[in-house]
């Protein structure tokens, strides 16, 4: 419990005011929307802080959700740092793991044997459609048959209401609509007769439990009265559904995110549903975190041009570093071969190779960049799949106790997706073609509009330099030539922009700018134009 010490305004030294409400505000109710670099983690860690050492509530009270492993034990350890224990920080699947094992115990059965891979399901779903003559399916439909069933359980549907739902949303389901909605009942299906849950599965059971055991809602609600969400623009239509049941009709509830980094549509993911937290909680009260304190102005302004008219408030908090660049090259090979250049001319004295980072859409680009950062020497660390949405299920939580391993002094190469979260001095993001981003699956508004967030998270990784790069051809004179992505041309009007507003000034340009500037000041004082001879007036 806690000791009921007052927080420490020390804490909120070096906070911007949107920051300081964030972790003072006594609302019971809070949607923070903070953007890239703003600062989030710290707001939450203190947020957590405060309402304990101020006795609001003990650690073990407290369940913060987040949406990978690492994303939970970087909150733990701070908070660890600060002196509290036993704060409860994992993914949803995690939770609703708590509750249905809780209750399974309670009830004299066996605890959940979750399945982890969709793909031995669906393969076996396979053989028994057509040993029963409902469809024959060939090898090549059944990944798409996989990302179908768990976008419509992501949605939290049955056979019975995927129909309506995927008119709705413009799916191009793997089968008719109407053999789908039976191909969805039989998946379920199979598992329960296998006593297995997949991911989703073990969401929906503990959904239903929530909802239609009176004695388990009311022991969660009792042992966990305060609630946090971490990157809520990430949760699906079955995770909300289990945020509302966990928090009924009156929780203390703070969540933070940010819809210009909702980009896992492919996981049901979708940012109305920070739209729809305000309106399940109509007293909520939304906080806007803008200012910027990861990257050079020079990076957000490139950003901005990725973001809707509406979004583009983002302050900078830091001046310096150098332009943001464009490079354009003939072939994959020599794209990888250009990008390995530029990291090795980066990497001055003082600077390690784990503050560089390469980005790209997908690993076979990064394949690529791999043999070419090899042949140079250079020192890579490819990494994982820690974003996956159940990636803290079969490891034991680190509870802020053990020292953090230290990565290895090399360069990231990550697809952009595993990059959210991450930040690094200096970034490379290539690939910047029609077809690889945005992506050539991507053909309903919707899908284009992730596209485009993704592009933007991969540049707002970068905090000091950035080096944007695509190539014209694949290395195989067969295909044709590709076409530069139409995110690259506001770019480059935003860099051309800099470059002229940077240029140094001689004789008439020097001249009419400096007019320009005593004609504003003038205006602005109201005062007699300054002489043009250079000396200011002593009247």
């Amino acid at each position: 419990m806690s000791d009921g010490t007052e927080f420490s305004t020390d804490l909120l030294v070096g906070l911007t005011p949107e920051q300081r409400e964030a972790v003072t505000s006594n609302a019971r109710r809070l949607l923070v929307r903070a953007t890239a670099g703003s600062g989030k983690t710290h707001v939450l860690t203190l947020r957590i802080q405060r309402r304990i050492t101020q006795g609001d509530y003990s650690p073990d009270q407290v369940l913060a959700m987040t949406f990978t492993r690492k994303a939970g034990d970087e909150l733990r350890r701070r908070l660890y740092a600060s002196g509290i224990r036993d704060v409860r920080a994992g993914t949803f699947h995690r939770a609703a793991l708590t509750i249905v094992n809780q209750f399974r115990r309670d009830s004299g059965r066996p605890p959940v044997v979750l399945e982890t891979s969709r793909r031995r399901l669906v393969g076996a779903l396979a053989a028994q459609l057509a040993d029963s003559g409902v469809v024959r399916l060939d090898d090549w439909q059944l990944p798409r048959l996989e990302l179908e069933i768990g976008w419509a359980l992501s949605q939290g549907l049955s056979g019975g209401t995927y129909i309506r739902q995927a008119r709705r949303h413009h799916r191009e389901s793997p089968l008719p609509a109407a053999t789908f909605a039976d191909v969805l009942d039989r998946y379920v299906g199979l598992c329960h007769s296998r006593g297995v849950l997949d991911f989703d599965l073990l969401l929906s059971e503990a959904i239903a439990l929530l909802r239609n055991e009176p004695a388990v809602r009311a022991a969660f609600r009792h042992r966990t009265p305060s609630l946090y969400v971490d990157e809520a623009q990430d949760m699906n239509p079955l995770q909300f559904m289990l945020l509302r049941e966990m928090a009924g009709e009156d929780p203390d509830l703070f969540s933070v995110g940010d819809p210009n980094q909702s980009i896992y549509g492919f996981n049901g993911a979708s940012p109305h549903l920070l739209g729809e937290l305000v309106n399940t909680w109509p007293d909520t009260v939304v906080l806007d975190l803008t200012r910027n304190h990861r990257s050079t102005a020079r990076i957000v302004a490139v950003a901005n041009t990725l973001l809707e008219e509406g979004a583009r408030g983002i302050v900078p908090a830091r001046d310096d570093g150098p332009t943001p660049l464009v490079r354009a090259y003939n072939t994959d090979d020599e794209e990888a071969h250009h990008v390995a250049t530029w990291l090795r001319v980066t990497h001055r004295p003082g600077t390690s190779w784990r503050s560089m980072a390469v980005l790209a859409r997908t690993n076979a680009q990064l394949d690529v960049v791999a043999g070419a950062l090899e042949a140079a020497s250079i020192p890579i660390e490819r990494r994982g799949p820690d974003h996956s949405p159940a990636s803290d299920l079969f490891v034991p939580l680190d509870q802020g106790r053990r020292a953090e391993h230290d990565a290895p002094d090399a360069v990231a190469l990550s697809t952009i997706h595993r990059a959210k979260g991450l930040e690094f001095e200096h970034v490379a993001v290539v690939g910047w073609a029609e077809g690889l981003l945005p992506n050539y699956n991507a053909t309903t508004e919707v899908q284009l509009g992730e596209e485009q967030r993704l592009a933007y998270v991969a540049i707002s990784r970068a905090e000091l330099s950035l080096l944007l790069t695509w190539s014209r051809g694949r290395n195989d004179p067969r295909y044709p030539d590709r076409a530069p992505s139409r995110y690259l041309a506001p770019i480059e009007r935003v860099i051309a922009e800099i470059n002229r507003r940077d240029a140094p000034l001689t004789g008439d340009a020097r001249r009419a700018r400096l007019a320009a500037i005593r004609r504003d000041l003038a205006a602005a004082t109201d005062e007699v134009a300054w002489p043009t001879d250079g000396r200011t007036s002593t009247s």
